[in-house]
């Protein structure tokens, strides 16, 4: 782990002002490497609270999006411009070091708002060490008795991600199967809250097996289906031309969107929940996207469903891993001191072997 220094880049001095990051902190280092960073704690301001992390996910998607000197994500390319709602050519809309994370969970330390210390949280904080919570949010994000701290790791935002991608669906998919493309942490979410959604067959697809016999193990059926396997071909041939009103797509491989698109019916849904990189040259719009009129609705969790808040989606996860009809404790997952936050990363590259990664601090 690096040793604290005096001058800190403009942006990373305002988050450690607002207590946004504290203590020891991942980073993505300008050319995309890891490290572990030990920045000051400010003083808490009146109505705050300070959290301790207990634990903090990598998100296997966008987090490795960042990593490497030819990360893809598209905001080290492009400006978002928030009033046009676009991106724009020019300079990286994010500066480095750049430090993230969504997925956490922690204990009251110290208040300025009479919280009691000890109590557990859950949130969608960066990987460091202390973070100032409004005391507000602190009591909305209360660990519900009966859940662990294992749980809490995904109650902020990763869950409700699944959540908001059925809601998407609206009840197309109930009392009929349903496809998940991609058996990763987002699509094991998905297809578990799809089948408690009425879903009557879920049918999870993966090009790993490993990947595919975790998803066995939560009672869903699956396809493995490794390059040069026609998935959708598969499925159609099980359920029929018409038989699969919605398919989900969560690993964010634009080949796995164009099997999405081919495994639905004519006038299908498809629920694009992956964060797609780069020119799709596997995407094929001509093909069945074409003839089959297919819907395809992103399912992006800044843009929660109309219908839907964010904290109806955390109170639907919560309802749903009390009631057993939702696992994410139990999911397999690597544990590592944050001081190895680049091992971490690393392991998530070979995903035949490593599920996801938790830092423990």
């Amino acid at each position: 782990m690096n040793a604290p220094h005096a001058a800190l880049e403009p942006h990373i001095e305002r988050l450690v002002a607002a207590g946004e990051i504290g203590g020891r902190t991942v980073r993505i280092t300008a050319g995309g490497s890891v490290d572990c960073h030990e920045y000051p704690v400010p003083p808490l301001a009146p109505g705050q609270v300070r959290v301790r992390t207990t634990g903090s996910a990598i998100s296997p998607g966008t987090e490795l999006t960042y990593l490497g000197p030819s990360a893809p994500n598209v905001y080290l390319h492009r400006t978002w411009d928030p009033a046009l709602r676009v991106f724009l050519a020019g300079r990286a809309h994010v500066a480095h070091p750049i430090v993230f994370g969504y997925r956490a969970t922690g204990t009251v330390v110290e208040s300025n708002a009479g919280m009691t210390p000890g109590t557990r949280v859950y949130g969608r904080w960066r990987h460091t060490e202390y973070v100032a919570l409004n005391v507000a949010d602190a009591l909305a994000q209360r660990v519900p008795d009966g859940l662990s701290d294992d749980d809490a790791l995904d109650l902020g935002q990763m869950a409700p991600i699944g959540v908001n991608a059925v809601a998407e669906a609206g009840a197309e998919h109930a009392g009929a199967p349903a496809v998940v493309y991609g058996a990763g942490p987002i699509g094991l979410m998905v297809a578990q809250v799809a089948r408690a959604s009425g879903a009557r067959d879920v049918t999870v697809v993966d090009r790993l097996a490993e990947r595919c016999a975790i998803a066995a193990r939560l009672g869903l059926a699956t396809v493995h289906a490794p390059p040069g396997e026609d998935a959708a071909a598969t499925l159609k041939r099980r359920f029929g031309a018409n038989g699969v009103p919605v398919a989900f797509e969560c690993s964010g491989s634009a080949a796995a969107l164009h099997q999405a698109i081919r495994t639905v019916r004519r006038r299908g849904t498809v629920i694009a929940v992956g964060f797609y990189q780069g020119e799709p040259s596997a995407l094929r719009l001509g093909d069945e996207f074409h003839h089959n009129a297919v819907r395809l609705i992103p399912a992006q969790i800044g843009n929660i469903h109309p219908e839907w808040s964010l904290g109806r989606l955390r109170d639907r996860v919560i309802e749903l891993v009390a009631a057993g009809r939702l696992v994410l404790g139990g999911l397999p997952r690597v544990e590592l001191p944050v001081e190895r936050a680049a091992d971490g990363f690393a392991a998530l590259r070979r995903p035949a072997e490593t599920f996801q990664v938790v830092f423990r601090y």
